[in-house]
């Protein structure tokens, strides 16, 4: 952007790394803002690296490529401190949300599994110019998070996209059409083992509960 953002954390910061894609705005921040070191990069295309330090991340998430951003910053978690982002208010509540309510699936599981997500607070739609169709929030990702390395992420996930697919099938069925399991006996044994009732909706089932599920199988 103009740096208006990039000005007050660099008051506040011991250093600033700022990345702008567009070269005219960072041609611009070259000239009118001290201070920051400034990379004209394509923050999907960033290679964090050489950093002595955990960082903390802080932007607005272009709505239409959230999701990229996010999962970037995921997987590059272990140079990540903490996260602090605006975005739109559906995807913040997606990200946060918890069995059973209907904004609950496979982005939930993906977020709380590496990070802590938190919303920290509305931003009315007003407050921007021009001003979008949706609200948006300030949201907080704690990647200080200690993961358990025995866990099979890659069948764990498979497992969650899978249950998520066809969110309005019990958990039995959607996991049997996913071609996991030989058989739909088998997957019913499976998620006997696992305490899951077999007759659940995916969305009523615990990041902790897929994770039992993904040990049991794996």
């Amino acid at each position: 952007g103009l740096g208006a953002l990039t000005e007050d954390l660099y008051k506040k910061a011991k250093g600033v790394i700022a990345i702008e894609k567009d070269k005219r705005l960072h041609d611009f921040l070259l000239n009118n803002v001290t201070g920051p070191d400034l990379i004209n990069d394509d923050i999907l295309q960033y290679e964090f690296k050489d950093i002595s330090s955990k960082l903390i991340v802080v932007g607005n998430l272009p709505y239409s490529i959230s999701s990229p951003i996010l999962n970037k910053l995921i997987d590059n978690r272990k140079y990540i401190k903490f996260v602090y982002a605006t975005m739109q208010m559906e995807f913040g509540r997606r990200i946060v949300a918890l069995p059973g309510t209907k904004d609950y699936g496979a982005l939930s599981c993906h977020v709380q599994f590496y990070g802590e997500p938190k919303i920290l607070f509305k931003i009315p739609r007003g407050a921007f110019f021009p001003t979008p169709e949706v609200d948006s929030c300030f949201l907080k990702i704690d990647f200080e998070k200690q993961l358990d390395s025995s866990i099979d992420q890659e069948l764990l996930f498979k497992i969650i996209r899978s249950s998520f697919e066809k969110r309005r099938k019990t958990i039995l069925n959607s996991l049997y059409s996913s071609g996991i399991f030989k058989s739909k006996e088998e997957a019913f044994i499976f998620l006997e083992r696992a305490r899951i009732s077999p007759g659940r909706r995916p969305e009523t089932i615990s990041l902790q509960e897929f994770i039992s599920l993904s040990r049991i199988i794996s």
